[in-house]
């Protein structure tokens, strides 16, 4: 007892100490990955600066924590966080049309099969004859008339009805003309007892006057029919378009797939693919993980086109998920895949920061330090420096280039093949440690008390 009270006594003066010591090191500006000049508005002390894309990219923590103003003397700036702008959620209850289809359209009456002199099949024969008009029919799929909405498509809740413990996969895409489609999502829904109604995220897709149809499949056949009476769409106001940076990505190892490292703990927004050389247009899947012991997690899905004249602008994919580590970019397995690494721009959200200019000029922003203590302050609490509530527009001279993406490399491989390999060693030497005895204990056995 007295053991463990004094054991419990150091822990405690060690916790102190370690609490009273100073920082190790002060802030330094020259410890920040990226390193961009401000230009400074003339208007007022107090200063609002948009966040560029490269100090996005280069940021090591999901909150921009390692984000600073520094002036000549590299001393921090006061800073605050802006509040992004989000418009309300909103609900469109919507009917739902069918689409119906012929369930047999040929009525199969015999086979036959020629054979040749040598028993080889050289032709075949299908004596069939088509049935009368369709007397029966099936519902394909739905569709949906949201031409009038002009808002960013978050999400779909479906009233339906489907097979209980069965997998079935919704295919959402979205049509001006019916006729060509883009696709929006696919999602599978397993139904248990109880279960809530069906939702199909969109990941924010801009509707331009557009239909949307929704289509199901399963793997086997289905044990009873799908049935969706209304569907709910959940929307928001077009958010601002976001920051992009272009990138390249390292060579492919697959036509159909292209893996990078993320450089940044921001979450992408979006991502731009733009396929190069003789590539023209390649449906494709966006997935993230943090490594490779999860499975991917699908962000969006959207279509790759080539950009045909510099005028031509390709639809940004919108992405529906937190910070990872690892992105994988797939193209449809029933195209030919990508022969050539595409063109890539990736995007973040808006942000933006408050910073007092109460230092000696010229003024850097600084990004990317990993482990950075968040020093934002109440925004309320900057604005007592503006002079009757004016803030000028500082401006950043963002650095022109392409970010280089890194494969994805496994930094937990060799230290899992080493705790193999002493799990293996301590394993072996138990064994030949047991054995050794087992071969003593024979041995003393046979020579008997009187040896």
């Amino acid at each position: 007892m007295m053991r463990s009270l004094r054991l419990a006594g150091m822990v405690l003066a060690l916790g102190a100490l370690v609490a009273a010591a100073p920082a190790a090191q002060s802030d330094d500006p020259h410890a920040y990955a990226m390193r961009i000049p401000i230009v400074v508005g003339s208007r007022s002390t107090v200063q609002r600066l948009a966040i560029p894309a490269a100090a996005l990219a280069a940021s090591r923590t999901a909150n921009l924590a390692d984000v600073r103003v520094f002036d000549a003397a590299d001393r921090p700036m006061p800073i605050a966080r802006v509040a992004p702008a989000a418009g309300p959620a909103q609900r469109y209850d919507l009917v739902t049309l069918p689409i119906l289809g012929a369930a047999d359209a040929l009525t199969i009456t015999g086979v036959s099969l020629r054979l040749d002199g040598e028993g080889h099949a050289r032709a075949t024969q299908i004596d069939g004859t088509p049935a009368g008009r369709p007397t029966d029919s099936v519902i394909l799929g739905v569709l949906l008339d949201t031409r009038a909405i002009k808002q960013s498509a978050r999400a779909l809740l479906l009233d339906a009805d489907m097979p209980e413990a069965q997998p079935v996969t919704f295919t959402v895409e979205a049509s001006a003309d019916l006729k060509d489609w883009r696709p929006l999502a696919e999602q599978v829904v397993y139904r248990t007892p109880g279960h809530t109604p069906p939702r199909l995220n969109l990941g924010d897709t801009a509707l331009e006057n557009e239909y949307i149809r929704i289509t199901w499949r399963a793997a086997s056949r289905l044990l009873a029919p799908v049935t969706v009476r209304k569907a709910v769409l959940l929307t928001r106001p077009a958010a601002a378009a976001a920051v992009s940076i272009a990138a390249s990505l390292p060579p492919l190892g697959d036509a159909h797939a292209a893996e990078f490292a993320m450089p940044s703990a921001s979450a992408l927004d979006t991502i731009q693919i733009v396929p190069t050389g003789t590539d023209m247009i390649i449906p494709v899947r966006i997935f993230g993980r943090d490594d490779r012991e999860r499975s991917w997690t699908l962000l969006g899905t959207g279509t790759a086109v080539a950009a045909i004249t510099s005028a031509t602008a390709t639809r940004s994919i919108a992405l529906d998920g937190g910070p990872y580590r690892m992105i994988r970019i797939e193209a449809d397995a029933r195209s030919a895949g990508f022969t050539s690494p595409p063109l890539i721009h990736l995007g973040f959200s808006p942000r933006a920061i408050l910073f007092v200019a109460a230092g000696k000029p010229p003024y850097i922003l600084a990004s990317g330090r990993a482990g950075a203590t968040d020093l934002y302050l109440p925004a309320e609490t900057v604005m007592t420096q503006a002079s009757n509530g004016s803030v000028s527009s500082a401006t950043v001279q963002a650095p022109q280039g392409t970010l280089q993406l890194a494969a994805v490399s496994d930094a937990n491989a060799l230290r899992r093949q080493m705790l193999l390999w002493s799990i293996l060693l301590v394993a072996t030497a138990l064994l030949a440690t047991m054995a050794w005895r087992v071969w003593k204990h024979g041995i003393a056995s046979r020579a008997g008390p009187n040896s």
